[in-house]
């Protein structure tokens, strides 16, 4: 008997949860931070990803991602509802099937035709890869390559992203106003969207 409970627990541990493949990228992926802050990334044809942040309440944020990494669409919701003036598009100078895939040690530094509220505009962004490591998420490690995102013409905004080369998409650890403190995210699971 405590044996078979023993076994029972043993394999209820995260080591042995389910863990999401590419597979799961057609009906989703969340991840959970440690605040019940979640974000969904879905597949949406060859080149993009849809994700969808949301704040338990309710705020939120939906985005296009380019390749999983480079934003196209982003705009804010409230209680699902599109909120008024927030959204913004932004076009890489290249077709979606050339947009560079995260290559470890490399980067990417591009010109970026911006609209939003305030009209059309041409801004400067750097993408540089990190080395090729592992990341654990609720007790499932993938590859992940850090990504360090600077946007020159937003008083040099950065932005760390982890890049999961096996679900195609990265997602957001820390962002670095310029002349302010660093704001951290940390992310403790990470599951499959049940249909």
């Amino acid at each position: 008997m405590r044996a078979a409970l023993f076994a029972l627990t043993f394999l209820a541990t995260p080591a042995f949860a389910q863990c999401p493949t590419a597979a799961d990228m057609e009906t989703g992926v969340r991840l959970t931070d440690l605040e019940g802050i979640t974000e969904t990334y879905t597949r949406d044809g060859d080149h993009f990803i849809r994700g969808e942040w949301d704040d338990g309440e309710h705020f939120g944020s939906r985005f296009l991602l380019l390749k999983g990494l480079y934003v196209v669409e982003q705009f804010d919701t409230e209680d699902g509802n599109v909120m008024t003036g927030s959204r913004s598009t932004h076009a890489y100078p290249l077709k979606p099937a050339d947009a560079p895939i995260p290559v470890a040690d490399g980067r990417w530094d591009t010109e970026v035709i911006t609209l939003d509220f305030e009209g059309t505009h041409t801004t400067r962004e750097t993408h540089i890869f990190g080395p090729s490591t592992q990341v654990t998420l609720g007790g499932c490690s993938y590859e992940m390559m850090p990504i360090i995102g600077i946007y020159h013409d937003d008083d040099g905004y950065e932005e760390t992203m982890y890049y999961l080369p096996e679900l195609g998409f990265s997602y957001l650890v820390e962002t670095r106003p310029k002349n302010e403190a660093a704001e951290r995210y940390t992310y403790i699971r990470i599951e499959a969207v049940e249909k």
